[in-house]
């Protein structure tokens, strides 16, 4: 093929970031773009000059998209599998001669995976949210009953399993984990899995004084203390019948209390406070703590019987940053919680989006959520951009000190842009241990990172040197 007359056209196809062949109606290859060499894992000049069906026997790709278009002799899209496990969307088509007749075949693909995620910020622009809902839920009602779980992480996955498998058994189970990683919210799903009839019942060991709490767990008989009901008053313990008792905040119960939750699990019997008669009750017990309850039995703060007792199943749940797979999912999942509360139609920009994917949530679900139904409340444009967020997520997807005044001194607007894109890059390559993970890190595609690091020069030796 001539391309001498087309040497324009020629450098432009060279810099395309799909790779593009050109095959003739024999299905012999005569033009590829330096972008195979990526997308296949082969050079380009290991495939110029071969029919497209021996390629396909060696396993470069298949199917042969060419090979289906000469068969049909018309357009065709296929899925296409590569030799390294790449996936791709290929599409072929004709071109023809001056007496309409087949001459070439041209052929382009796209990495599925950035395909689907350009293909969810267009529906988002066009404000096609419900679409996008949907979807959403449909996934996350095979992975869970309730569609607030996310769980695209292995982690999260892993988490809700196992909450499943013994959510039909009485085992008793304890959560653990940091404030806000959502641990009230898995016992609420450990509940509705568990197909018991009564009540979810949940109370916070923290926030109730010591005086009240056993009146509050237990409660109290006709005359039991000044002031009490003269017809007495019923406990949680006993709300939860046939139910489950959700004690947030364990690490927290005083230890004389402790002793009485003991022995409520071991014999599910209790006193009401100013009764001799004990009563006996069907429950669940599940518990929750954001202490080390193993560092608290050793200094004498919690009883090692009890916190044996508790954690027969001991579920730890992951951190928000450490389960940044799920981290996109959250964000436009709270978004259209909130904008159906609130009767809003608010959307993120893009950027916006970015820098929740790089904040690193210290104060995990609970966090995020406030921010969100704060800018969704808050923000009187329907678009709500990078200048609504606080500054501490804005500034905090730089490493300290990355960009100085000075150094941006004399730079027009791309170069600044280039600066600090490069300069995320370098702080994502120190976090992450491969270009997979540092994908999921800034909520891009991993050819995306491929392609920008060799844009830069970035390598991990070079970010190694600079630290």
């Amino acid at each position: 093929m001539n391309f001498d007359s087309l040497w324009d056209w020629e450098e432009i196809v060279e810099n395309i970031y799909s790779d593009i062949i050109v095959a003739d109606k024999e299905g012999k290859i005569v033009y590829a773009n330096s972008s195979v060499e990526y997308w296949l894992d082969t050079k380009k000049e290991n495939l110029i000059g071969y029919s497209v069906m021996q390629l396909e026997k060696e396993g470069i790709f298949y199917p042969s998209v060419v090979k289906k278009v000469l068969e049909t002799e018309k357009k065709q899209a296929l899925i296409q599998q590569t030799r390294s496990g790449k996936k791709l969307l290929v599409i072929g088509n004709i071109v023809y001669d001056e007496n309409q007749k087949m001459k070439y075949v041209v052929t382009y693909s796209q990495d599925v995976t950035e395909l689907e995620q350009m293909k969810m910020y267009v529906k988002m622009m066009e404000g096609e949210m419900e679409s996008i809902k949907n979807e959403l839920r449909e996934l996350q009602n095979k992975q869970s009953a309730d569609p607030h779980i996310i769980a695209k992480s292995e982690q999260m996955k892993n988490v809700v399993e196992l909450i499943n498998r013994v959510a039909h058994t009485d085992i008793t189970v304890l959560f653990t984990g940091e404030s806000g990683v959502g641990k009230s919210l898995l016992a609420e799903h450990l509940h509705n899995w568990s197909g018991r009839k009564g009540n979810f019942v949940t109370i916070n060991c923290s926030s109730i004084p010591e005086t009240l709490l056993e009146s509050e767990l237990f409660g109290y008989d006709a005359g039991a203390f000044t002031g009490a009901n003269p017809k007495g008053k019923k406990g949680l313990v006993e709300e939860a019948e046939t139910g489950t008792l959700f004690l947030d905040e364990i690490g927290e119960l005083p230890m004389n209390l402790q002793a009485k939750l003991l022995t409520l699990i071991q014999k599910k019997e209790f006193f009401r406070i100013g009764d001799t008669k004990p009563k006996s009750v069907n429950f669940r017990l599940v518990a929750a703590t954001n202490v080390d309850l193993i560092e608290r039995v050793r200094l004498g703060k919690f009883r090692a019987d009890l916190y044996f007792r508790l954690s027969v199943i001991h579920i730890p749940i992951p951190s928000l940053r450490e389960r940044r797979e799920d981290l996109l999912s959250l964000i436009m999942n709270l978004t259209q919680t909130f904008n159906s509360r609130y009767q809003q139609e608010k959307v993120l920009d893009h950027a916006v989006i970015d820098n929740l994917l790089q904040y690193d949530w210290p104060g995990n679900v609970r966090e995020l959520g406030n921010l969100i139904e704060r800018l969704v409340l808050t923000v009187e444009d329907n678009l709500i951009q990078l200048n609504h967020l606080p500054s501490k997520l804005v500034s905090s997807n730089l490493p300290d000190g990355a960009l100085s005044v000075q150094a941006l001194k004399n730079k027009n607007l791309p170069e600044i842009m280039e600066e600090v894109e490069a300069q995320v890059l370098k702080g994502a390559m120190e976090r992450c241990n491969s270009t997979t993970e540092m994908s999921r890190y800034l909520g891009v595609s991993q050819p995306t990172i491929v392609r920008k690091l060799k844009k830069y020069g970035i390598t991990r030796g070079s970010v190694v040197s600079e630290s």
